[in-house]
């Protein structure tokens, strides 16, 4: 794994995961954490460890049956896989390691190839060979030492690219006319490619992704909703970073202004209105993203308003995380709950959840 050096957060991580290892049950002694966003992150990826299977991780979780459920979400136990390699560089801790290989073992034996257009898919289902899958193997096999990753991450972004259609649209489905999930997975998609860009320099990458900018703007003005932006945030802030552009910054700016007004702040930029539950997180991380370039372009009255809603919306989310004095299981220590009616924990709530935080810290804005 890649590892940046967050030397002060990855001690004081480190010295908390030794003392879980050492605590029996994890929920008999405190963590000895004095920062409550350093707790969330370790308990948040405590939670993903208890929550284990023979194959990867377990979907979803009931505390109150301490019991799983037998269905399944690749696409999300996906997108949590990518959160546990990130949680792995930022903490250096190799259980995350182990947890990340094991996901990638299982989801790689899934792989199939078109050999008449050279590229790969995930064909667990082949009715639903869904855009995201290849997003975020791509994204997880980044972070990895799998000995084949760059071969096999240079074959899943071919059908990424593939799939590019001549407006700059991409197809949500392999195979298929489906053409459900805009919001989601040409984001993820976009931000695989970018990521692998940065990784490899491919400039077929970064052109699939420059040509779909005026599709996907014009989309989000006509459908605009907070589900399309945090993947399009994510996608477009790694381009501008390395192609500015005033159109670019623009688009990023009006997706994330949509969202900061969805939560209706009862002061200017100050005191919004959380009442959504845990998927705040993703809408968040999406503003981590705009933050940053509102840095970048000098725009310090957005970067204020961003990051007033970044630190409201991190405290907000640390509320539906379960602590490590509960009297539930011991699986269910750290999870995220969905909402203030704490129904049950999902790969999917922890993955943003988690996210969100070890974003806004590493930032400083937390």
């Amino acid at each position: 794994m890649k590892r940046p050096y967050h030397l002060a957060i990855t001690l004081l991580i480190l010295f908390a995961t030794a003392y879980l290892i050492t605590a029996s049950p994890l929920s008999s002694r405190a963590i000895n954490l004095d920062n409550h966003y350093e707790q969330a992150i370790t308990l948040g990826g405590e939670w993903f460890l208890n929550n284990q299977n023979e194959n990867f991780i377990y979907y979803e979780y009931d505390p109150y049956t301490d019991t799983h459920d037998d269905d399944t979400h690749e696409l999300r136990e996906m997108g949590a896989l990518w959160s546990i390699t990130q949680l792995a560089n930022f903490t250096g801790d190799e259980r995350y390691d182990q947890l990340a290989d094991n996901g990638i073992k299982y989801f790689l034996q899934y792989l199939a190839e078109d050999t008449e257009h050279d590229f790969t898919y995930f064909n667990i289902n082949p009715d639903k060979v869904k855009l995201g899958y290849n997003a975020f193997l791509i994204l997880a096999l980044l972070e990895s030492n799998h000995p084949d990753k760059d071969e096999i991450m240079a074959k899943l972004a071919n059908g990424i690219v593939y799939h590019q259609l001549d407006d700059g649209s991409l197809d949500t489905f392999f195979f298929s006319d489906r053409d459900t999930s805009v919001d989601y997975y040409p984001g993820e998609a976009l931000l695989a490619l970018m990521s692998l860009y940065e990784a490899t320099g491919n400039d077929e990458y970064k052109k699939t992704v420059t040509n779909a900018l005026a599709f996907y703007t014009n989309y989000f003005r006509t459908n605009p909703n907070t589900a399309f932006a945090p993947w399009q945030s994510r996608a477009y802030a790694k381009l501008y970073q390395i192609n500015p552009n005033e159109n670019i910054a623009n688009y990023i700016f009006e997706m994330n202004d949509y969202v900061l007004d969805r939560y209706s702040p009862r002061q200017d930029c100050q005191h919004f209105t959380f009442d959504k539950g845990v998927v705040t997180a993703v809408h968040a991380e999406g503003v981590v993203q705009a933050y940053d370039i509102a840095k970048l372009t000098g725009d310090e009255d957005r970067a204020r308003c961003y990051q007033n809603f970044i630190q409201e919306s991190a405290d907000y989310i640390i509320t539906l995380q379960e602590s490590n004095n509960t009297p539930l299981p011991v699986s269910a220590i750290g999870g995220f709950w969905g909402n203030v009616a704490k129904d049950s924990m999902r790969v999917d709530r922890n993955q943003h959840a988690v996210m969100l935080i070890m974003d806004a810290y590493s930032r400083g804005l937390i």
